[in-house]
């Protein structure tokens, strides 16, 4: 590993933060006019990354301001630690540390083997991210960006997600589920490519992107609790409480929300071509939806699932982080 120097970093990021008006300020669709019910968001700083044109946009929605926010490459993965932003910027082998309220980038870490998957440990300062080619999961002091561990993985880690302190990963091209431990991890078959994993107190999941299964295990030990189709390409999921979560279906072009305790889902929100990021607000009152195939953000309010905000980011978004503002 081998970090950029500080001064080169400050030249990237004297270049790269542009001010911009906001793109789209709540612009509603016909559904949320008609349902005037729903609230538009006013709260915290919404991130999207950009696939497409490797920056990030940042939605200050409080003050119905933007900013962007260019980069090396594209970022992929988004997390939070102590008021810092940490993205990783998979095709250009890199870690980037990012003052989101500046905007700035502060930091930037080489990592070799295509970094992607990117997971903040709860209980400390520890960020975990997957090394797709190197087949790896490294822990990085997030303070000092330096290498704590680093633990070898079935074929493609994609992402990960702390349960019980625990990191759990989704080997893709592997089809299985792995947990990571010093005294030796376990593993469980997850389908046909799983690409994304979420942690919840009592259960971890998994979709599995070719044949759109939802598989749900006991953290830890992954002992299978359930399976339930949900077809259309899940591409991410994210937990909305201690037993519901929302998956982007990105073929189907819908959210599904379910109920993990019933293994069912409850409902299915229509969005703009090929949902990629999902990100809930900071009070969790609204999910945020990004529309790859579309460039826009639809914002749903939690309580009744009507659309709350429909906004325009810059083309290809993908992942998302809603802030405290």
């Amino acid at each position: 590993m081998q970090r950029t120097t500080l001064g080169r970093v400050n030249r990237i990021a004297s270049l790269a933060v542009l001010p911009v008006m906001l793109l789209a300020i709540l612009a509603f669709s016909r559904q949320a006019q008609r349902q005037s019910t729903a609230t538009p968001p006013t709260e915290g700083l919404l991130v999207v990354a950009g696939l497409r044109t490797d920056q990030l946009t940042l939605l200050d929605l409080a003050r119905q301001t933007s900013a962007s926010l260019a980069l090396p490459a594209a970022p992929h993965e988004l997390a939070t630690i102590q008021n810092r932003l940490y993205v990783t910027l998979t095709r250009a082998d890199l870690l980037a540390e990012i003052d989101p309220h500046a905007p700035g980038l502060l930091r930037l870490l080489s990592l070799d083997g295509r970094p992607h998957g990117l997971a903040a440990s709860p209980s400390g300062p520890v960020l975990y991210i997957t090394l797709g080619d190197a087949n790896a999961l490294v822990a990085l002091d997030a303070a000092s960006l330096r290498e704590l561990d680093r633990w070898p993985t079935g074929q493609t880690p994609h992402a990960v997600a702390i349960a019980q302190g625990i990191p759990h990963l989704a080997a893709a091209r592997a089809d299985r589920v792995e947990t990571v431990r010093p005294t030796g991890g376990t593993s469980a078959p997850a389908g046909r490519l799983p690409e994304t994993i979420a942690a919840l107190p009592d259960a971890v999941v998994a979709a599995s992107y070719l044949d759109g299964n939802l598989h749900i295990y006991h953290p830890v030990t992954l002992q299978p609790n359930a399976t339930l189709h949900l077809g259309g390409g899940p591409v991410r999921v994210i937990p909305l409480d201690h037993h519901t979560v929302a998956v982007a279906l990105q073929q189907a072009d819908r959210v599904a929300i379910v109920d993990l305790a019933a293994a069912k889902i409850v409902r299915l929100l229509d969005v703009p071509a090929r949902p990629d990021g999902l990100c809930l607000s900071p009070s969790g009152a609204y999910l945020a939806v990004a529309s790859n195939g579309d460039s826009s953000v639809t914002v749903f309010q939690t309580s009744h699932w009507r659309i709350a905000a429909r906004l325009q980011v810059p083309q290809g978004p993908g992942a998302c982080l809603w802030l405290p503002g």
